[in-house]
This record gives structure tokens, sequence and C-alpha cells, in this order.
């Protein structure tokens, strides 16, 4: 789940400088005000954010702040059936003979609300994004 996470956040461009240590702390102190209920968190830099994974009522969870600790995504796994109807219905027809392994909607402050549908087949790995109104697009392809 790390690693897709951190490729679906790499679609967003957000420019910032390296974090000092003190904007870690500052971080943490306002992931700790947001997410009191927060359980297994572990934090990280990527790159200019600061990634954050979490349960939240048993929910995993990612938070990223940039440095200056606002928080600019945040993104949880959610099942399948709970994607926009239209959206399940692109995906069938799109990927069919695929089996979906996990889904991830993604809340990014300036691009909005997208979802992140990885499907595999006997040959293929398949990460899809899908919008809100139930465009889906390839994001990344592999083989298996």
């Amino acid at each position: 789940m790390k690693k897709f996470i951190i490729a679906a956040i790499t679609v967003f461009a957000i420019t910032s400088s390296a974090f000092a240590a003190g904007n870690n702390d500052k971080t943490m102190n306002l992931f700790k005000a947001t997410y009191p209920e927060a359980t297994q968190v572990h934090y990280k830099t990527v790159g200019d954010l600061v990634s954050v994974r979490f349960l939240l009522d048993k929910t995993k969870m990612e938070a990223f702040y940039n440095e200056e600790g606002e928080q600019v995504a945040i993104s949880k796994t959610i099942n399948y059936q709970n994607l926009p109807a239209p959206a399940i219905r692109n995906i069938e027809k799109k990927f069919a003979g695929y089996t979906t392994t996990e889904v991830i909607e993604m809340d990014h402050n300036t691009a909005g609300t997208s979802y992140y549908v990885s499907l595999v087949n006997n040959e293929k790995k398949v990460i899809a994004q899908v919008s809100l109104n139930g465009e889906v697009s390839v994001f990344r392809k592999s083989a298996r």
C-alpha cells in the first residue's frame, strides 16, 4: 500500500523545500490534534512532504503535509462497492478479467477527490485512476 499511495501522490506537483526538524515536530503536533484517536502511527519524509500512515476506526489512512505543516492530502482504503456507480460500470467494462486488490480514496486540497484502484490478472498489474464522475484512466501498468 505504501508504494501505491506514494505513486498516487506524485500525480500532484507540490513544490517546497526540505523539512527542518522543527517543522516535523510541528507537523506531528498538528497531526495529533487532528487525529487524536489514530493508532499505529508511522511517519517519514517522502520528497518534500511528510507522510503519516495510521489507522483510524480500523481504516488504513495516510496524510500528507507540506513544509509549513499544512495537510495537503489524505487517503484511505475503501471498499470497491463504495466507488461511484458509473466508475464501477466503467472499471468492469474496461478491465474485464481483472481482480480488484485495493481501492484508495485520495482527497487533495487543490485537485479534489479521486480514486486509485489496483487490479490484477494473470499477466498484468494496473492502477486505474477514477474521477468522481466515474471516468477511468490507466495511472500505472506493469507486468505481474
